[in-house]
C-alpha cells in the first residue's frame, strides 16, 4: 500500500513541477514578472548572469533541503530532490520547445496573475504530495514550525526581499507586478497547504506514513 501511496506522491509532483516550470518560463520570465524566494532569485541569476535555472536550482534547493529533512525527515528530503530534479527537466524541455503562449507585455495585469496562479498551483500541488517546490518552501514550512506566522506571510517576507533584489534588473512597475504575482501565488500555496492540514495533516502525516512503513518492512 505504502508503495502506491509514495508512487503516487511522485506523479503528482512530476505534475506539479511541470506546471510550476511551465509558468515560471512563459509567464514570469518571458515577460519579466519575477517570483519572491528562491525561484524569484533563480531568475536574477538567469537575467544577470544568464544561468539556466534548471542549473541554479539544483546547487540552491538540494542545500535548503538537507535542512527541510531535519525537520520532516528523509521522506521529505528524497520527496523534495525528485521535485527539484524534475523542475530542472520541465524547465529545460520548455526552454528548448520556446515560448507556447503570446507574450503579455502590453497586459502586465494579466501576466502577473496568471504567473501567480501557475507558481501557485504547481507548488501547491507539491507541498500537498509531502515534498517542496524549492528552497523557500522550506524556509516557508520550517518558518510555521518555528513561528506562530502562516506560510503565505513568510513567503511574502522571502518575497520582498528578492524583489528588492531584483530592481537591478527591474523596473518599479515590473516589481508592482510582480508583487501581485507573488500575492497571488503565496495565497494559493497557503490555502492548499492549509486544505492538506485540515483533511488529516497530509503534509506531515505522508512522510511519517511513509516512514512507518519503511521501518515495518526492514
Amino acid at each position: 500500500m505504502w508503495i502506491k501511496k509514495y508512487i503516487k506522491n511522485l506523479a503528482l509532483i512530476a505534475f506539479g513541477s511541470c506546471i510550476l516550470a511551465f509558468g515560471s518560463f512563459n509567464f514570469n520570465y518571458q515577460n519579466n514578472v519575477t517570483e519572491g524566494g528562491v525561484l524569484g532569485l533563480l531568475l536574477l541569476i538567469k537575467n544577470i548572469f544568464d544561468i539556466s535555472p534548471s542549473i541554479t536550482a539544483l546547487i540552491i534547493d538540494l542545500s535548503l533541503f538537507a535542512i527541510g529533512s531535519k525537520f520532516f525527515g528523509k521522506q521529505f528530503l528524497g520527496l523534495s530532490i525528485f521535485a527539484s530534479l524534475s523542475f530542472s527537466t520541465w524547465y529545460k524541455m520548455w526552454e528548448s520547445i520556446g515560448f507556447i503562449v503570446p507574450n503579455l507585455s502590453n497586459n502586465m495585469l494579466l501576466a502577473s496573475i496568471l504567473a501567480g496562479i501557475g507558481v501557485g498551483v504547481g507548488i501547491g500541488i507539491i507541498v500537498r504530495s509531502g515534498g517542496a517546490a524549492g528552497g523557500d518552501d522550506v524556509i516557508a514550512l520550517v518558518g510555521t514550525k518555528l513561528t506562530s506566522l502562516k506560510v503565505n506571510h513568510i513567503y511574502m517576507i522571502t518575497d520582498f526581499i528578492v524583489l528588492i533584489l531584483s530592481l537591478s534588473y527591474l523596473s518599479f512597475k515590473q516589481i508592482f507586478f510582480s508583487l501581485i504575482a507573488v500575492t497571488i501565488s503565496g495565497k494559493i500555496i497557503s490555502i492548499m497547504y492549509d486544505e492538506s492540514q485540515d483533511s488529516g495533516d497530509e503534509y506531515e502525516s505522508s512522510n511519517e506514513y511513509l516512514q512507518e512503513e519503511f521501518a515495518t518492512t526492514k
